[in-house]
């Protein structure tokens, strides 16, 4: 999510286009005025379609192709960005570094979220008659201590009740 609404955006950028210099503008949305003339840069290249998602730029050929696109024309990091219609500079400036540091591979996009659960951690159970003596006394152990936690939860529950009831 961006930090100014794509409608903000275009009226600050046409307010700009319209002749008020980026400067004022800046002291009176407390936006920078770099910021602001890119903004008015991707207005005048694509009017009402500026700042509209580019999903077509979320694979790694797609990306590649922004990059070789500015090299070809020698292009700057902005100019590039604003005829991309990307909302911001940065965007680009990142991918340049991925593919700067790891190649193609680091334009691939990443999985977001939680990775999934790894299921080689998962103990599988055999019956008591399979175990040993030594995992059957560990077993034991863990669940006469699990037991004591739990008594010692329900004893501490039942002290919290009273203590409620002392006070009504």
């Amino acid at each position: 999510m961006s930090k100014y609404n794509r409608n903000l955006k275009i009226a600050i950028a046409n307010q700009c286009l319209s002749g008020e210099s980026s400067e004022a503008l800046s002291k009176i949305y407390d936006i920078s005025s770099r910021q602001i003339r890119y903004w008015a840069q991707v207005v005048t290249i694509h009017g009402n379609k500026a700042f509209q998602p580019t999903p077509h730029l979320r694979c790694a050929k797609a990306r590649l192709q922004a990059i070789k696109l500015m090299w070809t024309h020698d292009w700057s990091l902005g100019h590039t960005s604003a005829v991309l219609n990307l909302t911001t500079t940065g965007t680009l400036s990142l991918w340049l570094d991925r593919y700067d540091k790891y190649g193609f591979k680091g334009l691939e996009c990443r999985s977001r979220g939680r990775k999934p659960m790894d299921f080689s951690k998962i103990i599988t159970t055999r019956p008591d008659d399979e175990k040993t003596l030594e995992e059957l006394k560990e077993e034991v152990a863990y669940l006469r201590a699990e037991n004591a936690v739990l008594k010692k939860l329900e004893e501490l529950e039942q002290i919290k009740r009273r203590q409620a009831k002392k006070r009504r």
